[in-house]
């Protein structure tokens, strides 16, 4: 039997059972209503069966149930003294799916997915939109597994369910909206605005934000005893915690961590109020993070465990289920088990002791020094294997001095994060930033989830936002009202900001604006961002506060004149001292007689010291913010086709478009599209790691040396992005 509830949304558990025990006792116990249920059973002749095709088997069944259909719903009433009524249920709010605003290559990418999990190929008439994904043989289990292999393979999640093949498309394009009624909004929690004085820019104590300490650890437990009341974080799932409760939650997991016995202790977590804690947790603990960036595959996470030397990775049950991902050579700590081991018994006495010596917190601190690593991130570069990036407590509380100077940030401000925080930009953001300085701060773990973050902005109204260019123009495109209107400073890094997303802004967020900066992650990660009394669209802003930088030529290692491209260098507080375990050459350079970060990124500045970045010397990509490594996505392809007597068979190649970028696989060999999709997928490759063509080629080209020539390579993919801006991934393979 099936129920539904006219809502459309589940019901609170708590008020469900206390209306449900008040019927009971208005009913009596024994006058509660009864539904009378009738079964019917019907014999079918085996021969008529439609048992040619699963379709056709499905279609029979299909018509046999609805042929009495359509029902007028029946509501039973909670009362005897009133009787069942007749009544209707309210259309399901969902939008449709523009297919003009989905790219031609990614609903052909899509429909050999599809074609591939039916065994089959989609016929014609088969290949629409409003074709329904049980009418093609897709039962919902069969739906929901190629929802998911579409999320693993595109990059983008949605909480919609899909039920045709237009909905597909969409979701591989990031433009899935969701199923849930659009009158029914997010309750945010009362405690969200404790502390917050609306009108004078300061909380309840008068502070403004700013740091109180040089490492992590102190600064993080005098600002969470400073104003203990005030809001500190929240997320859908956690809520809302104050600075007490966050320094309550951070010491019980100390307390766990500081038993493992290795002082270095990965972390896997998306944004969340769980990252936060375990975050902080490990600092209370002695023990320095490793942000684990689970989307370089099984064998970058194997790479950053073996050089770190991690033994325990702590991460959520929840996240390792849904990505499959396993790791060699360390043991996975659940969250989920290690809030089961904390007794209430306990947790009331470190709350207790939370109100009653606050200060006490601040003598359990392990002593730090700000040059000791305070963080391990990864690099994604040129090279397959990531980069091991020390940052040290000055790096990054350098760093937050000088993002705080750009954002003029006060009290009443709210920031939303959703950057993972293996993401320099995330981890500095979204969880330093906002702790240390004493922002609110609202958490979302899904960055392409881009319906649930404008719902998120609605109902908590931050006024900060950190985040790419391309999830910025998600956000927008999936607001459709003033949803936005409560931000103010939208801070972009890591891409080019499209002047049709300034554009998009302005209609969509009109209230904000973005300023657009340049960073690294082995600078912690800002070197230089626009200003709010001089924002330049199309630069990316001038040198923060701690950074000295110079512009060469990266051959002849000599000063250009301003407004000539040329390679930037920068040295300064906020910029790490070199890679952890690395045995390639020093990524710094000797020039005016100082050790300066050599960036390998092509810049210009203008009279004013603003930058213009121009270009990259190594062959990595960014797309969403995200590094792509070519030689990554490589690799696989070259274990499986290794090179033969006639030289490589296979090579990658790829350039950033205005469009956002194109990636191509080339090869001597027969390889279909989603034959090479699914050889990335076994590799552990997926979201931006991915492919946008497959071409076939009679060889590769190769230098002198017996080296591929990848500028002949970039040249063609040059031309295929020019001439062929609609090339199906199947064509010329």
């Amino acid at each position: 039997l099936w129920g539904c509830a006219r809502t459309g949304q589940t019901p609170d558990l708590t008020y469900s059972v206390l209306e449900a025990l008040g019927w009971l006792f208005g009913g009596l116990f024994f006058f509660l209503p009864k539904r009378n249920v009738h079964l019917h059973i019907e014999t079918q002749d085996r021969d008529s069966l439609l048992t040619e095709s699963r379709e056709a088997f499905n279609r029979g069944l299909e018509d046999w149930f609805n042929k009495d259909a359509p029902e007028v719903p029946l509501f039973i009433r909670y009362s005897w003294l009133f009787g069942p009524s007749e009544g209707s249920y309210q259309s399901a709010a969902t939008k449709g799916i523009d297919v003009d605003t989905i790219t031609p290559k990614t609903i052909e990418q899509v429909n050999e997915l599809v074609a591939s999990f039916l065994k089959r190929d989609l016929s014609d008439h088969e290949r629409l939109a409003e074709t329904k994904l049980e009418e093609i043989g897709l039962d919902s289990l069969d739906r929901m597994e190629l929802a998911l292999r579409i999320e693993q393979q595109f990059g983008f999640q949605s909480d919609a369910v899909v039920e045709t093949l237009g909905s597909l498309w969409a979701l591989a394009d990031g433009k899935l909206v969701s199923n849930r009624p659009s009158g029914k909004e997010d309750a945010v929690p009362k405690n969200w605005f404790s502390g917050v004085v609306p009108g004078i820019g300061q909380n309840a104590a008068g502070k403004s934000p700013w740091l109180l300490d040089d490492t992590v650890a102190a600064a993080f437990v005098r600002r969470m005893i400073e104003t203990p009341g005030v809001a500190a974080t929240g997320d859908p799932m956690s809520g809302v915690l104050s600075r007490r409760r966050l320094l309550v939650a951070a010491t019980l997991m100390a307390r766990r961590f500081a038993k493992i016995p290795e002082k270095h202790v990965g972390v896997m977590l998306p944004a969340s109020v769980a990252a936060d804690i375990v975050f902080y947790a490990m600092h209370l603990a002695g023990k320095i993070p490793v942000m684990m960036n689970w989307t370089t595959g099984p064998s970058g996470l194997a790479h950053g465990i073996e050089v770190t030397g991690v033994r325990t990775v702590v991460s959520s049950s929840r996240l390792v289920d849904r990505l499959g991902i396993t790791m060699e050579g360390a043991e996975y700590v659940f969250l989920e088990d290690v809030k089961k081991s904390i007794k209430k018994i306990e947790a009331l006495g470190v709350l207790t002791r939370a109100y009653a010596r606050p200060s006490s917190f601040l003598h359990a601190v392990p002593h730090q020094n700000e040059r000791d690593p305070a963080v391990f991130l990864f690099t994604s570069g040129s090279e397959s294997t990531p980069k091991t990036v020390p940052l040290t407590h000055l790096n990054l509380l350098t760093n937050i001095h000088d993002s705080l100077a750009v954002l003029e940030p006060d009290h009443t401000d709210s920031l939303l994060g959703f950057l993972p925080p293996f993401h320099s930009f995330g981890l500095t953001g979204n969880i330093l930033l906002p702790q240390l300085s004493g922002i609110r701060s609202v958490r979302y773990a899904d960055p392409t989830d881009a319906p649930g973050l404008v719902r998120l902005i609605s109902t908590y109204k931050p006024s900060l936002l950190f985040t790419t260019p391309t999830f910025l123009g998600y956000i927008l495109s999936n607001a459709t009202g003033d949803e936005l209107q409560s931000l103010r400073k939208i801070i972009t890094g890591a891409e080019a900001c499209p002047e049709t997303t300034h554009e998009l802004c302005a209609q969509k967020a009109s209230k904000a604006i973005i300023l657009e900066g340049y960073g690294i992650t082995e600078c912690s990660p800002v070197v230089a961002a626009n200003r709010i009394d001089k924002n330049k669209h199309g630069s990316i802003g001038k040198l923060v506060g701690h950074v000295d930088a110079r512009v060469v030529n990266h051959e002849t290692m000599k000063q250009v004149e301003r407004g000539q491209t040329g390679m930037l260098l920068v040295r300064g507080d906020s910029i790490f001292d070199g890679y952890h375990a690395f045995d390639g050459p020093s990524p710094f350079v000797e020039f005016e007689g100082q050790q300066w970060y050599r960036t390998g990124d092509l810049v210009s500045a203008d009279g004013d010291g603003y930058f213009q970045f121009q270009g990259r010397l190594k062959r990595f990509l960014k797309a969403g913010g995200e590094m792509v490594s070519l030689p990554a996505l490589e690799v696989p392809f070259q274990k499986k086709f290794p090179a033969d007597q006639n030289g490589p068979r296979v090579a990658v190649e790829g350039i950033e478009t205005p469009g956002g970028r194109m990636i191509v696989l080339f090869t001597t060999e027969e390889l279909a599209f989603r034959e090479a999709a699914d050889v990335l997928l076994e590799s552990g490759m997926r979201g931006v790691m991915r492919f946008d063509a497959v071409q076939k080629v009679e060889s590769i080209p190769v230098l002198g040396t017996g080296k591929t020539d990848y500028k002949a390579l970039r040249r063609q993919v040059e031309v295929m992005s020019e001439e062929n801006t609609d090339l199906k991934p199947t064509e010329a393979v």
